[in-house]
């Protein structure tokens, strides 16, 4: 279902349950959650450990909510995908 190699600042990245149903919801890979976070904008600050990247996609923004964990089942430090959505820009 979904690729568990894929990493972002040398850490894996993996879905929460959550985050794994709206990514199949929306259509999205970790491919493409990688890409968000790292060519991304910033349109409002997390706490500490905690990402969040918006990218535009001809009328449609996407975001990606991720923060710094640690998975017990592969005893590692992750980055764990909490949130995936996608809205309809409004220009000003």
């Amino acid at each position: 279902m979904f690729n568990m190699n894929v990493q972002y600042e040398g850490l894996s990245l993996i879905p929460s349950r959550t985050a794994a149903y709206e990514m199949s919801r929306l259509g999205i890979g970790l491919e493409e959650c990688k890409h968000i976070l790292e060519y991304g904008y910033e349109e409002r600050k997390r706490a500490k450990g905690v990402i969040e990247r918006w990218f535009d996609k001809g009328k449609k923004t996407y975001n990606v909510v991720a923060v710094r964990s640690f998975n017990f089942m592969y005893n590692e430090e992750v980055w764990l995908i909490t949130h995936v959505g996608r809205f309809t820009k409004h220009e000003k």
